[in-house]
């Protein structure tokens, strides 16, 4: 049994025994729990090792508040990782030996490989579909293991014409710019972070697979034109096994081929060459023994590499299969069809994934892997992403803050501030890009993520105190667009680009004090973003803004937008008013109706008891344990203000 990590708040493989989980062949390895076990105690060793430095411990603390321990769901894992049996066949110790093998071992051995399959490799998208989690909680789990190293994080672009991975690597700065797919030998051009798949390998103590790369999913349209599909597991000897077709024995997978040209090929195991079937086959034929080493078979897809081409006499086949690359092999063979055919997979047949633009606004990645830089190679092609929702926020009379009270002083409210959005943003999924001064820059993967962290920050704004200028408010503009974007790995940081930047600066600079704008772009872009808006501007604190054209510097497109303004009230300021607006309603309607006064005192008291319960009942705010940090809460420290407005109402009553 694993000991409890108390920063993740529970235990990973609750009430598991010694279980062995693997794929592929037989191979020693560590228990799953010990593995986890001794990775948690080496990270909390290595924590613990550096005095200075809590950033780490800080850290675990803020995820594992925002994102607990979901037992839930590693319970969906081990409920999978309990059917990783053995999946292979008995191995032989000479390699050049051959077992033969059936219909029924291929099929058993390919329903082993499916029902792991959510774990090799693990997609959360499909752990989203298949366990019915919330996608940032599966990221979160997923994106803790890996910082303890139970998991391994890859990233794979997807094939333009097979969906398959076109290859994959442990960090975004590591992916070329052009790269062949592997499997069908298409080429690809990595320039979207739209097209790059986020997935997480078991720590091979945990779950060891022999084969280290993943298939491809056939379409329909090729499905239709397979006359052979068996598939083999790979071997550490190099001994193989034998399929047979056209024999016409019970151990026969297929009946004999037709004489003609065939494409056989295994994208999982990187294999493509032809065969080529002389003569239709006669009763009086014998099985003719073809040997198939499939490190011959590999297509290295160069210039001046070529397909190899395999003949036999007629259609009456033995494969004798050597899996000697250490890769799970498929012998699959088709018609000798057209590239498109074989190997397109259409978007409606692709599986969801998630995507690397999406992990990147995960508040868990950004706070243990900000090292994951975008970055191409060569430097003239950049990673784009599709659509992004920009927010640019600024303080409104900075500059008389600073000349007023001095650089440090002016600073330290400048601090808190900080502080204040940054904890707003990224609780609300996204990622504080940079600072420009006082100005923040972040990103958002859709428009009521940005809108909704505003809306709290602008609440939580009052809480750092006042301006020592004028004795107000710290007050910012806000604006918020969406678009294209460029990726540019710079200071550090994965920095935006391009004209959707440039925009939604614009757009912030427009904005009025306490004002946020949101261009039609965001709101009529994005499910719910419209919704959000209009709760946002029902709520008491905040008014909304008419629509209107902006007129942009350097833009020359049409830039709509409409905005909400903060209301210098605070939520509770806004209940408040509303509890004595109430009562001072029913004191004024009882004065006009003569006799009335036993009841209206009896209304009163009920009244006056009511507001004092509010009153206790708001002593915090709805988001103050927000704040990272501890800071000063001035306006919510009135205590004379309500006992001097409660005696005046009171006063009121006895006349």
């Amino acid at each position: 049994m694993m000991q409890r990590d108390d920063r993740r708040g529970g235990d990973i493989w609750e009430d598991v025994d010694d279980n062995h989980y693997y794929s592929d062949n037989s191979h020693t390895h560590q228990n799953g729990d010990e593995c986890f076990d001794s990775r948690l105690r080496r990270q909390e060793s290595e924590e613990g090792s550096d005095d200075n430095d809590t950033s780490k411990n800080n850290n675990w603390e803020h995820s594992h508040e925002q994102f607990p321990f979901n037992a839930k769901f590693w319970a969906f894992v081990r409920s999978i990782l309990a059917k990783a049996v053995n999946v292979g066949y008995q191995e032989l110790p000479d390699s050049n030996a051959t077992v033969a093998k059936g219909p029924k071992d291929a099929d058993a051995f390919l329903s082993k490989v499916i029902a792991i399959g959510l774990l090799n490799p693990i997609q959360p998208a499909t752990l989203v579909k298949e366990g019915g989690f919330d996608e940032m909680i599966v990221l979160a789990e997923l994106l803790h293991a890996t910082s303890v190293g139970l998991v391994a994080m890859r990233f794979a672009l997807e094939c333009v014409q097979c969906g398959s991975q076109v290859m994959d690597t442990d960090m975004l700065g590591r992916l070329p710019a052009r790269a062949n797919c592997q499997g069908c030998h298409a080429p690809n051009v990595i320039d979207s972070l739209d097209n790059i798949k986020v997935m997480f390998c078991l720590n091979s103590d945990v779950l060891y697979v022999l084969a280290e790369n993943y298939s491809c999913t056939p379409s329909q349209d090729s499905m239709s034109q397979t006359a052979v599909f068996a598939a083999v597991p790979a071997t550490s000897t190099g001994s193989g096994f034998a399929y047979s077709i056209g024999t016409g024995i019970d151990t026969e997978i297929a009946p004999a081929l037709p004489s003609g040209r065939y494409r056989m090929h295994c994208p999982v195991a990187k294999t493509d060459n032809f065969l080529v079937v002389k003569r239709d086959s006669i009763d009086t034929d014998e099985p003719i023994k073809l040997p198939v080493k499939v490190s011959q078979l590999v297509y290295k897809n160069k210039r001046d590499s070529q397909k190899t081409t395999l003949e036999v006499p007629h259609g009456k086949i033995s494969f004798h299969i050597l899996p000697d690359t250490r890769s799970f092999f498929v012998l699959w063979i088709q018609k000798d069809v057209d590239d498109e055919i074989l190997f397109h997979l259409p978007r409606e047949e692709r599986a969801m994934y998630t995507t690397a633009s999406a992990v990147m606004h995960h508040p868990v990645f950004n706070t243990f892997f900000q090292e994951h830089h975008v970055v191409s190679a060569p430097t003239d092609v950049f990673l784009s992403i599709s659509n992004v929702v920009l927010v640019f926020t600024d303080i409104v009379d900075s500059t008389k803050l600073y000349a007023s009270v001095g650089d440090g002083d002016a600073f330290m409210l400048v601090r808190k501030h900080f502080q204040v959005l940054f904890s707003a943003f990224t609780r609300n999924g996204g990622r504080v890009v940079k600072t420009i001064g006082d100005a923040v820059m972040a990103s958002f993967p859709n428009g009521r993520a940005a809108m909704i962290a505003v809306s709290h920050a602008m609440e939580l704004l009052p809480t750092i105190g006042r301006r020592p200028d004028n004795n107000n408010y710290i007050e910012i503009r806000v604006g918020i667009h969406c678009g294209r974007a460029t990726i540019v790995p710079l200071n550090g940081v994965n920095d935006y680009f391009g004209q959707t930047t440039n925009i939604a600066a614009r757009v912030q600079s427009s904005a009025k004090a306490s004002e946020c704008f949101v261009t039609e772009a965001v709101l009529d872009g994005y499910c719910g973003a419209m919704e959000t808006y209009e709760e946002i501007t029902q709520n008491s604190c905040f008014a909304p803004t008419p629509s209107v054209d902006l007129k942009l510097k350097g833009v020359e497109e049409k830039v709509v937008a409409r905005g909400f303004r903060w209301t210098h009230r605070s939520r509770r300021e806004s209940e408040l008013a509303s509890s004595y607006s109430s009562r001072a309603s029913y004191l004024n309607r009882g004065s006009h109706h003569p006799g009335s006064r036993v009841d209206l005192e009896r209304r009163s008291s009920r009244l006056s008891l009511r507001s004092e319960s509010e009153i206790s009942d708001m002593s915090e705010f709805d988001n103050l344990e927000e704040l990272p940090t501890t800071t000063t809460t001035r306006l919510y420290e009135r205590p004379a203000a309500m006992a001097r407005r409660r005696s005046s109402l009171e006063k009121h009553d006895e006349d």
